[in-house]
């Protein structure tokens, strides 16, 4: 399930700590008074969207659906949101204060399909996410883009035969 896959990417990058204000349920019968973990919800992704012609309006608009209700489970977060064919496009910041602008986001787009440019983008913009996640159809007009920048997962919409070359791959099914 590619959602299940999805949330478990985002979720490892949240780091955890140690809190006080839980006791652990293991040092009750030890006289013990030890800490429980504190997992963070806060996480720091970056979202791209292949928007290049073999996308449909339709499609796009599910996976930007999806995209929202994921980042709905978290109590705090940082989305990194793009759309791509060639070129980056309507490169946008959201957090739990505007989230619900994701719904007028501007799709821009249409043509060939160049997944460098996401690696591109995110080096001239200083970008650096935990987790970088690329929906697309698996097509890309060049190479895959830069394997060692950040941890990426691929979800591939249309193709459950294309594996992509480094990172994660998951396969996108709508929820109809």
């Amino acid at each position: 399930d590619w959602r299940s896959l999805l949330d478990a990417h985002i979720r490892s990058s949240i780091k955890d700590d140690y809190t006080f204000r839980r006791i652990s349920r293991r040092s009750w019968g030890s006289g013990f008074v030890l800490p429980a973990q504190d997992f963070m919800d806060t996480i720091d992704v970056a979202v791209s969207i292949d928007a290049s012609g073999s996308m449909s309006e339709t499609m796009l608009r599910d996976i930007l659906s999806e995209t929202k209700g994921i980042m709905q489970t978290f109590r705090d977060f940082k989305l990194k949101l793009w759309t791509f064919d060639t070129q980056v496009y309507s490169y946008k910041e959201f957090t739990p204060e505007n989230l619900d602008e994701i719904d007028d986001y501007a799709l821009g787009g249409g043509g060939g399909t160049m997944f460098e440019c996401n690696w591109q983008h995110m080096k001239a913009e200083g970008l650096e996410p935990q987790r970088f996640i690329m929906f697309t159809d698996g097509y890309p007009g060049g190479s895959w883009g830069e394997e060692n920048y950040c941890d990426t997962l691929f979800v591939i919409h249309g193709n459950d035969s294309i594996v992509a070359p480094f990172g994660m791959t998951a396969y996108y099914e709508s929820k109809d």
